[in-house]
């Protein structure tokens, strides 16, 4: 499983939010410091987590990005998609374009666990998971 910066990041952002105090917006900049994301990447993340209805962006003084479902409602799968990464379509680790379990590569069976493992993690693991493990 490869994860771009993109997803790292998101799933960086949305972690911190998770954490903090639900009912508190966390202004861009304070996000940002915290969690090591330059601030113009940050906001177009932040933009398709709003877009994909997991964050509420709040305008002026006291603003900033707050969750819009309660922790246990947003799956890290949630998170993953709102920025077009899918864990079901890992391609073949060996690059071959027909690999399945007729035509399976060197790597198939256990690429295939990973592959498997990597989705229920994500489908299974939520916002208020990470809530929890930081208290």
């Amino acid at each position: 499983m490869h994860w771009n910066q993109t997803v790292v990041y998101a799933l960086r952002a949305m972690s911190y939010l998770a954490i903090m105090p639900l009912e508190q917006p966390i202004p861009a900049r304070s996000l940002s410091e915290k969690t090591s994301i330059p601030v113009h990447y940050l906001s177009k993340i932040m933009r398709r987590m709003v877009t994909a209805g997991l964050v509420v962006s709040q305008k002026g003084h006291g603003g900033g990005f707050i969750l819009a479902k309660p922790p246990k409602d947003i799956s890290m799968l949630d998170v993953l998609r709102a920025v077009d990464y899918n864990p079901e379509a890992q391609p073949c680790a060996f690059g071959w374009e027909r690999c399945n379990a007729v035509n399976p590569c060197p790597l198939h069976y256990y690429w295939s666990q990973l592959k498997s493992s990597h989705l229920e993690w994500s489908e299974n693991t939520t916002l208020a998971d990470i809530r929890e493990q930081s208290q």
